[in-house]
């Protein structure tokens, strides 16, 4: 398939290169131009300008946003919108916010423009070799794009979740469950470190177990097993969560639903910052999987 790709960061390169490497033709764009020549020499259709992106795709566009939730897709839509057609295809496969999806899936609707909200995860490592999405929106778009989702995703790692919004709102719970399950695994090492003087236990070899075959194996644990491997990695990075793009999602999220163990996950995190509690293994979890920032001891 022909699509137009805005915002070549950590997750749009490597997802551009998933899509090459699956034969769709890409034309890219990213405000500085530099990730957009890096792609270019491993076969993306550079593009320096929204016109030029559009220029290059056929009269039916396609187009996936790969940006910073809020200001910046409204402001990228309002660029877009003069230069798209009736029945050209934006998807948002970014943190938006679900009513926002909402609101401009009815503001593309009066305009005859197709919105597709899509929720991603999986991290640097999925989007490069497997992600997982959540999609919503009009179901009959949905399935005439379905291949470009089915190609970017591990087996069985995408769905239709229903109307517009459904997509982000199923992400947003998503990383709710994210912030409880990196909580527990912080809490349970803290605990363990707590008395590892008793028994003599080594961290990392608690962390080699549970990563390999425990009821607690999980891709979070595994890439928190990469990091104790690395030497001296852990050692390098503080007890803050640095302030992440879905904190205030989540704050949201919590009045939509009793999440109890989300607010104290959270609560976790803005601890840290304060320097009450230490949220190392949350603030290295985040660095492995998404390249977040950390703070450095």
């Amino acid at each position: 398939m022909n699509m137009g790709f805005i915002g070549l960061g950590r997750m749009g390169s490597n997802m551009v290169l998933n899509l090459l490497e699956h034969k769709h033709r890409i034309i890219g764009f990213n405000r500085s131009p530099e990730p957009t020549r890096k792609l270019a020499k491993k076969g993306l259709i550079p593009a320096y300008s929204f016109e030029e992106l559009m220029s290059k795709l056929p009269k039916r566009k396609i187009i996936w946003l790969m940006i910073s939730a809020g200001k910046p897709v409204d402001d990228t839509l309002k660029k877009l919108v003069s230069l798209l057609n009736k029945d050209d295809v934006v998807i948002d496969g970014g943190n938006s916010y679900f009513k926002d999806s909402m609101q401009r899936y009815k503001n593309l609707k009066k305009k005859g423009i197709h919105y597709l909200d899509c929720g991603t995860s999986g991290g640097i490592e999925g989007a490069r070799y497997g992600a997982c999405m959540m999609i919503g929106g009009n179901k009959k778009v949905f399935k005439t794009v379905e291949k470009l989702f089915k190609d970017m995703c591990v087996k069985n790692g995408y769905g239709y979740m229903g109307t517009s919004g459904a997509g982000h709102f199923v992400k947003m719970v998503h990383n709710g469950i994210e912030y409880g399950m990196m909580g527990a695994i912080n809490e349970g090492f803290l605990a363990v470190e707590k008395h590892a003087p008793t028994f003599g236990t080594d961290l990392k070899q608690v962390c080699k177990v549970y990563a390999h075959g425990s009821i607690v194996e999980s891709r979070l644990m595994s890439w928190l097993w990469d990091a104790f491997q690395r030497k001296d990695y852990l050692e390098q990075i503080a007890c803050q969560v640095p302030k992440g793009e879905t904190e205030k999602e989540m704050q949201k999220l919590e009045k939509l639903a009793e999440m109890k163990v989300l607010h104290e996950a959270r609560m976790m995190r803005q601890r840290s910052r304060k320097k009450k509690g230490c949220a190392q293994l949350i603030a290295t979890m985040r660095n492995e999987f998404g390249g977040h920032a950390v703070k450095k001891k």
